[in-house]
């Protein structure tokens, strides 16, 4: 019986565990969704205090993006999270698509791996920090 206990035990304590890659996976199909809908209030939800880029500047550059561009399609999948035990921080590779359409220049499809940081708080994932060229913030000011 104790075995069984046990078992049961761990099974359960074994699904509490969240995946970090699936976590990341939810805020970015939310951005996504933000930056489709453009709709920069719910997407600046996801961009922490502490982004490490200027802040303004990115919230600038996606505004310009919703202006410039008729329909932009994001389809990210992420690789692979690793989440630093000492600060919490995680760290994400992730591949995407992204595929945007200006009325002015035609359409313009990328793809590649770029690595993206977040910080948890208590209204989830944040992100912290994304290299040059952005993920988001196409035209930059």
């Amino acid at each position: 019986m104790k075995k069984v206990f046990f078992l049961i035990f761990a099974l359960l304590a074994g699904c509490a565990i969240i995946d970090p890659s699936a976590e990341v996976s939810r805020t970015l199909n939310q951005m996504n969704q933000a930056y489709k809908d453009k709709d920069i209030e719910r997407f600046m939800l996801f961009i922490s205090p502490r982004y490490e880029g200027k802040r303004d500047q990115l919230r600038l550059a996606v505004e310009n993006d919703f202006a410039g561009f008729s329909d932009v399609d994001y389809r990210t999948s992420v690789f692979q999270t690793l989440i630093d035990p000492q600060t919490g921080i995680y760290k994400s590779s992730v591949y995407f698509f992204r595929s945007a359409r200006s009325p002015r220049y035609g359409v313009d499809n990328q793809s590649g791996e770029t690595v993206l940081t977040f910080v948890k708080d208590d209204n989830g994932l944040k992100l912290i920090n994304m290299p040059d060229p952005g993920l988001y913030g196409l035209i930059v000011p």
